[in-house]
């Protein structure tokens, strides 16, 4: 059967993953706007975001029309340019200085590009000038910061403005959200319990407050706070409740709190995803099948429920089968997982060229998504000893997306993979430059230089500060564990360590752990540590290299 030519913006996305790397866009030419305008539309309709997204912005600056600078800072930010997002946005401003959009385009492209104090006083205009009330710009504003990557930055930014504001409960309850999505616990509840001061018996900063507790670790308080709040028979502090307790690890009293629901039939759909997902978290695989075809069935395509059915078909080595609920999950926050795991499955079945194609018509749905799909792609060819390959994949998309640096840092992370140290760090310092705050990035160039170098006081300093912004990051806790370890400081260690795994179960923390048990003598319990930790994630990389090293 012959295939159609797919769509141009199907071909673009799938350059990134097939086609040798591209010249960058050059600075703007002498000109008129409507030479600029054609060399965009010509280099859009070709895939070249850069040189588009460029031309576009020269049009912005060469003409007095809001209209293109409208058009370039809408280019500029659907195809991910933030440098030409930002001057096209300041342009369009500049045109239509009483126009929200234009600064609300403004202000999330300058916290994208991590200048989160500018961004602030972006947004603070926003929320003078484009509500009629605080409490509802206060609403606004976090549906559009929870769903940024800068999540601190977002959280210093809703900080900022609620320093004016401190007599609202919506402010305040921003700032718990957004500071929980912040791993510090700490302000995350000052913020939530002076909401409740502003608002008694509000139930969001109830429940805000809930997941604050847990966050500091102080268990027993937000569990206790949580089933109080659902003894009301409340349907969402009931689901609440029973997600908390599943991501606890409690899995038979969250099955209680689905059930229940399930019988009085509320909340059904969350309720059998939430009964699914405690019998797979328990390996039960046929009552977790049975829950997640019903979800699927009753909401035509559920696609957590396709997206785990497709998991559970190829974790019990059913690959056919697998691909039939993956290949259908193209939207949400599974998407990209069950897209790369799918092309796995595909080219392990000896169907890459079928593997190329669903991949590209995923791309043509969802371009948004093709940075996150080139860092798994890269991830996949490191571990397939394809280490070349997966350099130059990451290398194509950063001549599409050359301001991205979560980029650079997956870049950063194949290096390290493939023992290209020196690489690695110079590419983490590279944006560290530029984001000289980003916790982020000072944790994995920190953790890089004490686990991989001599620099190990260099590494353990840049962990430190990276714990000041992210105090309740189960990540950076097992870094400041590891980096004392190497300091040959093993008693602090072991507590940082101990309260990573407690937070997290992740097999990378229970390595460390592990190995820095077995060091101080405590073999058993390292073994009990590894074997626990292996259940979980039998195919863990740190895990099998640990678990090598310290055989009997």
């Amino acid at each position: 059967m012959h295939r159609t030519l797919p769509a141009v913006a199907a071909v673009a996305a799938a350059w990134i993953l097939l086609a040798p790397a591209g010249a960058m866009a050059a600075p703007c030419p002498a000109g008129a706007a409507e030479e600029q305008v054609r060399v965009g539309d010509l280099a859009l309709a070709a895939g070249d975001w850069p040189l588009a997204a460029t031309s576009w912005a020269c049009a912005a600056l060469a003409s007095p029309d809001p209209g293109i600078a409208a058009r370039a800072t809408r280019i500029a930010h659907e195809h991910a340019q933030l440098r030409d997002a930002e001057r096209s946005a300041r342009r369009w401003l500049a045109l239509e200085p009483d126009r929200e959009e234009p600064r609300r385009f403004l202000a999330i492209t300058l916290l994208r590009l991590h200048q989160d104090g500018q961004a602030a006083g972006e947004f603070r205009v926003l929320l003078d000038t484009a509500y009629t009330e605080r409490s509802q710009g206060y609403a606004a504003l976090l549906e559009i910061l929870a769903g940024e990557r800068n999540d601190t930055g977002a959280a210093r930014v809703i900080e900022t403005l609620a320093r004016e504001d401190e007599g609202i409960a919506e402010a305040q309850y921003a700032r718990s959200v957004l500071w929980q999505q912040a791993d510090d616990g700490s302000r995350a509840l000052e913020a939530a319990e002076r909401a409740l001061q502003l608002k008694p018996g509000w139930r969001m900063a109830e429940l805000a407050r809930v997941r604050a507790l847990l966050l500091l670790g102080r268990d027993d308080e937000g569990f206790a706070s949580a089933a109080a709040l659902a003894g009301d028979g409340d349907p969402l502090s009931r689901l609440n409740q029973g997600w908390l307790l599943l991501g606890a690890g409690r899995e038979d009293e969250a099955r209680a709190v689905f059930e229940s629901l399930q019988r009085e039939n509320v909340a059904g759909q969350q309720a059998l995803e939430g009964l699914g997902s405690v019998a797979y978290a328990q390996r039960d695989y046929g009552e977790a099948t049975r829950h997640f075809a019903e979800l699927a069935q009753s909401s035509r395509g559920n696609e957590t429920a396709l997206a785990l059915l497709g998991v559970i078909a190829d974790e019990q080595g059913e690959p056919a089968l697998a691909l039939r609920y993956l290949e259908r999950v193209g939207t949400g926050p599974r998407a990209v997982a069950s897209q790369l795991r799918a092309y796995r499955l595909m080219t392990q079945l000896g169907l890459p060229e079928r593997a190329e194609l669903v991949l590209a018509d995923f791309l043509e749905q969802s371009p948004g998504s093709a940075r996150d799909l080139v860092a798994g792609r890269a991830t996949q060819l490191a571990e397939q000893g394809r280490g070349d390959a997966a350099v130059a994949l990451v290398d194509r998309a950063l001549s599409l997306y050359p301001d991205d640096d979560d980029l650079r840092l997956s870049k950063a992370f194949v290096l390290e993979r493939l023992d290209r140290v020196p690489e690695a760090v110079r590419v983490m310092r590279d944006v560290l430059e530029r984001r000289p705050e980003d916790p982020t990035v000072l944790n994995s160039l920190g953790y890089t230089l004490l686990d991989r170098t001599r620099s190990v006081k260099e590494g353990y300093a840049l962990v430190e500060r990276a714990a000041a912004y992210k105090p309740d990051n189960y990540a950076i806790m097992d870094s400041l564990g590891w980096g004392l370890y190497r300091l040959e400081r093993r008693d602090e260690a072991l507590a940082w360590l101990q309260r990573a795994w407690e937070r997290s179960e992740d097999p990378e923390v229970a390595a460390h752990l592990g190995e820095v048990l077995w060091e101080s003598g405590r073999h058993d319990e390292a073994r009990d540590l590894w074997r626990l930790a292996q259940e979980k994630a039998p195919d863990n990389r740190s895990l099998r290299r640990v678990l090598e090293r310290y055989r009997d």
